[in-house]
């Protein structure tokens, strides 16, 4: 987890819009006033100095949202610091402020993107003050490094690549570099699918002669993690080697897969290598639309049905648990956490299933189709307000991954 200290980044005044802006509002139903007066700066408390924001430049974007996500305008800090005030129809808003004009860049070296998000009420004849925002990093960071002894092991170029958004992986580079192995030293930037994601580890290159790949995972990474990953060899004291990755700390060993002898590698091609998401796809078979946001209905049924469909049969399904309710997080945790494995559960993670009745267990692996009915999660999610996310996080039986969000909202 990064500890952020010291970014400074506030909204503190929007201009008034020129006529042309007015004209968009319908002036001729009611409305109250969005007041930035006495807004002012703040600074996050937690700030981590190899992540640290310039101070707000005047190229930082404003958005103004409806209820209906539809934008109604963009701004730039240097034309709204002015300070003023707005007049809207009564009616539910949220205003978005971003270090950048463009949406989070997937994934990225060197590119940090902050910003920050309120959602307010006006109400006709009222000003409304939105207060102060504080920017936070938006995205997670993810560094790679080796530990000598397995730098002495490599006799080719290779690289390890980071994935945390299906489709979207960054590859940091280690080169041969004449026996003294180079390697990527930058920060990679990935913006996330949900509140939490899950990111997949590979390392892939000549290895002893030999072109190698291991692979691993984390799951429950969230925007402002910075996860610090150390591919090493270790030998034991009575001789014996192994390869193992180090993320925050924690050790993992690592398995050799995909063995091919240095002169078979030809052009550099590895057949086996799994490409795309291999047709992963979630599939409603109820009246909702679950690419979208789910509204859980407070009375009457809620038949919220779906199918997976993994082609190439299921090798590994998560579900990972996010939630602007904090009351939601916490009962979560303390029925087994905000990670599931659906088909390999653990026993403390048995009561999620009376809240969120994903379907589990040991006969899910190789399945091509599975079936889910999270009707029965209606009643236990009415008594937590605020939007919950379940991603859903699937590999194949060829190493083909993708992750699905399913978002409900308890209004």
């Amino acid at each position: 987890m990064i500890k952020m200290k010291k970014i400074l980044c506030a909204v503190v005044a929007v201009a008034a819009l020129a006529a042309c802006d007015k004209d968009r509002f319908n002036y001729g139903e009611k409305y109250g006033t969005l007041s930035f007066d006495g807004a002012g700066l703040t600074i996050s408390e937690e700030v981590n100095s190899a992540t640290k924001a310039d101070a707000v430049s005047e190229d930082y974007s404003l958005f103004l949202y409806d209820k209906g996500d539809r934008q109604l305008w963009k701004k730039t800090w240097g034309e709204v610091k002015a300070g003023g005030n707005i007049s809207l129809l009564a009616g539910d808003y949220k205003l978005v402020v971003r270090s950048t004009s463009a949406e989070v860049p997937e994934a990225k070296f060197g590119a940090p993107v902050y910003g920050a998000s309120k959602s307010f009420s006006i109400k006709a004849g009222e000003t409304t003050s939105i207060g102060t925002l504080t920017c936070t990093l938006l995205q997670a960071i993810a560094t790679v490094s080796y530990n000598d002894a397995f730098l002495e092991t490599v006799t080719g170029d290779g690289a390890a690549t980071v994935e945390l958004k299906s489709g979207f992986p960054l590859e940091y580079a280690l080169t041969y570099n004449g026996g003294s192995p180079k390697y990527e030293l930058r920060q990679g930037y990935f913006a996330l699918s949900g509140e939490q994601s899950t990111m997949y580890i590979t390392f892939k290159g000549s290895i002893d002669g030999k072109t190698q790949k291991m692979s691993t995972s984390i799951s429950g990474v969230k925007a402002r993690d910075w996860r610090v990953i150390t591919f090493m060899k270790k030998t034991d004291a009575s001789g014996n080697s192994s390869f193992q990755v180090e993320i925050d700390g924690l050790v993992e060993d690592l398995e050799l897969k995909n063995d091919i002898q240095g002169s078979e590698e030809g052009d550099g091609n590895d057949p086996q290598v799994p490409v795309g998401d291999g047709g992963i796809e979630l599939v409603s078979t109820s009246q909702y639309d679950i690419t979208k946001e789910v509204t859980v209905p407070a009375t009457g049924k809620f038949p919220l049905t779906m199918t997976a469909k993994i082609p190439n049969g299921a090798r590994k399904f998560t579900v990972d648990i996010a939630s602007t309710n904090e009351d939601f997080v916490s009962s979560v945790n303390t029925v087994g956490g905000t990670t599931l494995d659906l088909i390999n559960p653990s026993e403390a993670a048995m009561g999620i299933f009376g809240i969120v009745p994903f379907t589990h267990g040991a006969e899910l692996s190789g399945k091509t189709e599975i079936d889910f009915d999270l009707s029965g999660a209606q009643t236990p999610l009415l008594a937590f307000k605020g939007t919950h996310t379940f991603t859903m996080n699937v590999t194949d039986n060829k190493g083909c991954r993708k992750s699905i969000p399913i978002t409900l909202v308890v209004e």
